[in-house]
């Protein structure tokens, strides 16, 4: 961060983060203070050069942060949040229009039209720095990815073992929601759904679950902030020959996808190497909106970019952490999802998961599943 600010001849970066953390929203505050706030407003007040600073509230919340301080701090009441990040600004001298401002795409309208009024115009957006730079794992926050991964494989375990035919997909979803939050997940995005010919992906309805059933599970536990997903599928009494030959086909795609996630190779490559068996296996039609949307995207502190489709020019760095699924709707199946969280290395994207996931079965009547 310091590093583009003298790049760009900026005296100081501000991170703001609202409180809403979302697995699709931005919480650069978050990131660079390495805090959860409970409160509605939080900034990190980034120098070139000095002692970075954060300004966070409610007042009350200050010994939470005092356990795990990463930099100097005061806590204030949410209504002097504004004026306090004001006058750090100003005791700072920093010169007029060099002042970058990464908000992320939560922040309340109030705050973001206080910016230029605080700053002497519309600030330098940060934002892109930010994204770029969590995409990148450092040690610490990889360590909270592969226990968000270990957690989401645990669940989807349990859906596995605890599903029957007769309960409704919202049970469904809640059992998986349960095990998550157990497991010690602070947050989880998921989609569920079932059907004899599904669609798509989406939010659980009251639907009750049959045989021959196959469940979609797009599930994305959090840890530390920290967003990673398993995309599964799997079938109440077992698939159908049919249904394993078209999941071999994305997964040999998905495979395809990870040989050519190197260092250096733009997002867009790999949407092309990922459809080239699909469209030759006849199915170019659904390689395309309003089929499949993405073949996968970043995770990062909420953020999703990059996303692995068309029309992004984002170039994979070594150590980026990104989802990669390329779940397909097949008009003999349906939809199927097939995805692994993977990060990326000289060799190729590696998953991170204990085993790539496999076509699943829910077994009826015998207390278990494969």
């Amino acid at each position: 961060m310091r590093a583009w600010l003298a790049a760009n001849d900026f005296d100081a970066l501000v991170a703001y983060g609202s409180g809403l953390h979302a697995f699709t929203g931005t919480n650069p505050a978050w990131y660079l203070s390495a805090f959860k706030q409970i409160g509605p407003h939080m900034a990190v007040v980034l120098p070139q050069r000095g002692e970075p600073r954060l300004v966070m509230t409610p007042a009350w919340d200050a010994p939470r942060y005092r356990e795990r301080a990463t930099m100097d701090f005061v806590a204030v009441a949410p209504e002097r949040f504004l004026e306090t990040v004001a006058a750090e600004l100003k005791r700072r001298n920093f010169r007029s229009g060099k002042v970058a401002v990464a908000g992320g795409n939560l922040q309340p309208r109030a705050v973001a039209e206080a910016w230029p009024a605080m700053l002497g115009g519309l600030p330098p957006s940060a934002e892109r720095i930010v994204i770029d730079t969590m995409k990148i794992r450092d040690e610490w926050s990889l360590d909270c990815t592969r226990r968000g991964v270990a957690i989401a494989e645990r669940g989807y375990a349990n859906l596995l073992e605890t599903t029957r035919p007769g309960m409704r997909e919202y049970e469904l979803a809640a059992n998986l929601e349960a095990s998550m939050r157990e497991q010690g997940a602070e947050d989880n995005f998921q989609l569920m759904s079932a059907s004899q010919h599904n669609t798509a992906g989406h939010f659980p309805t009251d639907r009750v679950l049959e045989k021959g059933d196959l469940i979609l599970a797009e599930i994305t536990p959090a840890v530390e902030g920290e967003f990673i997903q398993i995309c599964r599928s799997c079938v109440i009494g077992g698939p159908t020959p049919l249904q394993y030959e078209k999941f071999a086909l994305l997964r040999s795609a998905l495979e395809a996808g990870m040989r050519a996630a190197k260092p250096g190779v733009t997002v867009t490559e790999i949407v092309d190497v990922i459809n080239a068996p699909i469209s030759a296996a006849g199915y170019e039609k659904y390689t395309k909106p309003p089929f499949m949307r993405t073949r996968g995207h970043s995770m990062g502190m909420g953020s999703m970019e990059p996303e692995i489709a068309p029309g992004y020019d984002h170039v994979l760095q070594e150590n980026m952490v990104f989802v990669m699924h390329p779940n397909q709707y097949v008009p003999e199946t349906g939809y199927i999802m097939c995805g692994e969280p993977v990060i990326v290395t000289p060799g190729g994207a590696v998953a991170l998961t204990s085993r790539m996931g496999e076509l699943g079965t829910i077994a009826i009547g015998q207390g278990g599943a494969t």
